[in-house]
C-alpha cells in the first residue's frame, strides 16, 4: 500500500505542476511534453545501473506499443477538451478503469467481494459527476478516449503478470518510444522552441516516472482490482485537497458530494 500512496503522491503533484506552468501562455504543451518523456526515459535509464536486462522480445513490443498509446492518450485527450468540454474529458478518463478492473477480475482471476464492489461503484458514480453534459458531444471521441485510457492503463498489470524484465527496463522502452513520437510530431506540427517549456517538461518528468514505477511494485503488494479505483479515487481527492490548500478553491455542493463519495469508496475498498 505504501507504494500506492507513493503513486498517488506523484500523480497529485503532476497535476499542480501542469495547473502552475499553464499559466505561462508562451509554454508549448508538447515541448513540455518531450521533455517529460525524456527526462522520465533517463530516469528508467538510471535506475538499471547494476541491474541484469534480458532480451525479451514481449517485453520491448509490449513497452513501445503502451509507449505510443502514452502519447495518443494526450493527443485524444487534447482533442476531447475542445470537442466535449475538459470536465467530462477528466470524467471519462477516470471511468475508464472498469477496464483494467474486468480485465483483472476475469483474466487474472482476483477476488471480487462486496465491499469492493460497493466501493468500485461509489468511486465510479463519482467520477461520472464530475463530467457536465452540456450542448452537442462527440460519442466517438468518448469512446476513443475511454479504450486508450483503459487500455494504457491496463498495460502496467499485464507487464506486471507477464513481463520478464526488470521494471526500469520496461519503464525506459515506453517512455522513449512516447519521446520519439512525441520529437516527430513537435517537429512537424510545432517547431516553436521555448526553453522554459523544456524546464517545465523537466520538473513533470520525475513524478511522472515515479508514478508509474511506484504502480508496477504497487501491484505485487495489492490486487489490481483494488489498486486501480483506489489510484483513481486518491488522485482526485488529492486534486480536490491541494485545489482548496494552494489555489485557494471553493468548492460547491456537487464537489463536497464526489468529496464524500471518494471518501466513502476508498474505505469501502480497504475492508476486508
Amino acid at each position: 500500500m505504501f507504494y500506492l500512496l507513493l503513486s498517488i503522491v506523484s500523480s497529485v503533484l503532476i497535476g499542480n505542476l501542469l495547473k502552475l506552468f499553464q499559466k505561462d501562455k508562451n509554454s508549448s504543451i508538447y515541448l513540455i511534453l518531450l521533455s517529460n518523456y525524456f527526462v522520465a526515459s533517463l530516469i528508467s535509464f538510471f535506475q538499471l545501473n547494476g541491474v541484469k536486462v534480458t532480451f525479451n522480445l514481449f517485453d520491448i513490443i509490449f513497452a513501445i506499443f503502451i509507449g505510443i498509446l502514452y502519447f495518443l492518450n494526450f493527443v485524444i485527450y487534447d482533442k476531447n477538451i475542445k470537442e466535449n468540454g475538459i470536465s467530462l474529458s477528466i470524467s471519462i478518463m477516470r471511468v475508464s478503469l472498469v477496464i483494467p478492473l474486468i480485465l483483472s477480475i476475469f483474466l487474472f482471476k482476483e477476488k471480487f467481494t462486496i465491499n469492493l464492489c460497493v466501493g468500485v461503484i461509489l468511486i465510479i458514480i463519482a467520477f461520472m459527476l464530475m463530467g457536465n453534459l452540456k450542448g452537442k458531444i462527440s460519442l466517438f471521441l468518448i469512446f476513443l478516449l475511454f479504450l486508450n485510457t483503459g487500455i494504457s492503463d491496463a498495460g502496467l498489470k499485464i507487464f506486471e503478470v507477464f513481463g520478464k524484465n526488470n521494471i526500469s527496463f520496461f519503464l525506459f522502452i515506453l517512455f522513449l518510444s512516447a519521446f520519439l513520437i512525441n520529437l516527430i510530431v513537435f517537429l512537424i506540427r510545432d517547431k516553436k522552441f521555448y526553453f522554459k517549456s523544456i524546464l517545465y517538461g523537466f520538473f513533470v518528468g520525475i513524478p511522472n516516472q515515479f508514478m508509474s514505477y511506484f504502480f508496477i511494485k504497487s501491484l505485487k503488494q495489492v490486487q489490481a482490482s483494488v489498486a486501480y479505483p483506489l489510484l483513481g479515487g486518491g488522485v482526485v481527492l488529492g486534486g480536490i485537497l491541494t485545489d482548496i490548500i494552494f489555489w485557494k478553491a471553493r468548492p460547491n455542493l456537487k464537489q463536497y458530494i464526489i468529496f464524500f463519495l471518494l471518501i466513502v469508496g476508498v474505505i469501502f475498498l480497504n475492508l476486508k
